[in-house]
């Protein structure tokens, strides 16, 4: 029982943890890559945006250089230095190839300016000329250069936005796919454990009815070989000639058909027939049924009544299977009257796919509390029954693809029905 134990707590703990640890691994790798996927978006577009900043000013302060009057060369001087300081930003900020051809190609743009401005305005201090020819390189180069970097800038914080909306997605769908490879997970597991815990307990039942069934053989065999056994020890001082008496012989004779019996019981239920079907007339079954058990019958004064139906009641079935279960049945409620009463079969045909064949008698009827037991093995109210006539005359209704049901009715007695399926009609 330990042992068993063990085994079952291994089958079900072993897989539990194993897929609780992939569980657990699946998903600090999804959040890791998560989390880099979303800091490494979030960074570049803080970079963008800091780059675009630094354009902007740029821009802002280019604007201001050419929009100058010519006599403010102290202010220009230091449009000069602001313009050069955010270069040098501009440089620092560029984090990609071509972000920084572009930072490149203002840079150099800008050197042209200054030094077209301070060779023009050397040569010609104060010529109005000079100075318009560098503003004219200002506005026409430097300014649209500019303008080219803080576009480059703005289409780098779109790419940003769209790669940090796709890190945000895929962080959506990354819980989802956890919560839902989680939920899979959980119902294969269960799945595979219930399996494993069903195919454990039919072993355990198999094994437990084998024992049953052990049990159930040794205690029927060794009452009928105990009698024989006495018989023989009584009789083995006699003489050869003599023999046994014939009063002896006929209890041996009756203890071996008992003990043949219970062993084809015990056959039918451990290793039952596969059905031979063929076109079988429910009518003559009946009648054969009744001619076997109607000896008993009258012993214990018991009244049968059975009225077959005019027209044949044909079913797909073999034959010699549905006497049997109609004979148990026929037993069983010939045990219940041992001082008469009625015994009563019909034949039925409610439609056309379904035929009845219904045993009822005027006995006590079945226990509220046994009905649901009927058609369990071994499971029996008789001081000397097995509890395997039920087991296997359920077994051969569902074989027949049928069903045996078990209720008592209202005035008294049990009824037990038998619904097969009708055999189809001839044609013509």
């Amino acid at each position: 029982m330990i042992i068993l134990t063990r085994i079952l707590l291994i089958r079900i703990a072993g897989p539990t943890i194993l897929t609780s640890v992939l569980f657990l691994v699946s998903s600090i790798t999804a959040a890791i890559y998560l989390h880099h996927q979303q800091s490494t978006s979030l960074r570049m577009l803080d970079e963008d945006l800091q780059s675009r900043r630094i354009a902007a000013d740029l821009l802002r302060e280019l604007h201001d250089l050419a929009a100058l009057p010519e006599d403010r060369q102290q202010e220009a001087t230091q449009l000069h230095g602001k313009i050069l300081g955010l270069l040098a930003r501009a440089k620092r900020a560029a984090n990609l190839k071509e972000e920084a051809q572009f930072v490149g190609r203002l840079e150099q743009s800008f050197d042209r300016y200054l030094s077209r401005r301070r060779a023009e305005t050397a040569s010609a201090p104060n010529s109005r000329s000079a100075a318009k020819s560098a503003l004219d390189l200002l506005e026409s180069e430097t300014v649209p250069a500019c303008r080219e970097l803080e576009q480059f800038n703005a289409g780098e914080i779109e790419r940003a936005e769209a790669t940090l909306d796709r890190a945000v997605t895929w962080m959506a769908w990354g819980f989802v796919g956890v919560g839902t490879f989680g939920s899979l997970a959980g119902l294969l597991l269960g799945y595979g454990v219930a399996r494993g815990l069903g195919r454990t307990v039919l072993r355990a039942e198999s094994l437990a009815e084998v024992g049953e069934i052990a049990a159930g053989m040794a205690h029927e065999l060794r009452n009928p070989l105990t009698a024989i056994k006495m018989l023989v020890q009584m009789n083995r001082e006699e003489t050869e000639a003599q023999g046994l008496p014939v009063e002896d012989l006929q209890v041996i004779e009756q203890e071996i058909l008992r003990m043949e019996a219970r062993l084809n019981v015990f056959i039918d239920f451990a290793r039952p027939p596969k059905p031979e079907r063929r076109r079988v007339n429910l009518i003559p079954v009946v009648d054969q049924t009744l001619s076997l058990v109607g000896g008993r019958a009258r012993k214990q004064r018991v009244t049968v009544k059975f009225s077959p139906p005019s027209t044949p009641v044909e079913v797909e079935a073999d034959g010699e299977q549905i006497r049997q279960l109609l004979v148990n049945l026929a037993l069983n409620a010939l045990d219940v009257m041992p001082r008469g009463g009625i015994l009563e079969i019909e034949l039925r045909h409610p439609t056309n796919e379904i035929v009845e064949l219904v045993v009822l008698d005027s006995g006590p009827g079945i226990a509220p509390r046994h009905l649901p037991r009927l058609y369990e093995p071994f499971f029996t109210s008789k001081e000397m029954g097995l509890g395997l006539g039920l087991v296997v005359s359920q077994r051969i209704a569902r074989d027949h693809g049928g069903e045996l049901r078990a209720t008592n009715q209202p005035q008294g007695g049990a009824c037990f029905v038998l619904r097969l399926p009708a055999a189809q009609k001839r044609p013509g």
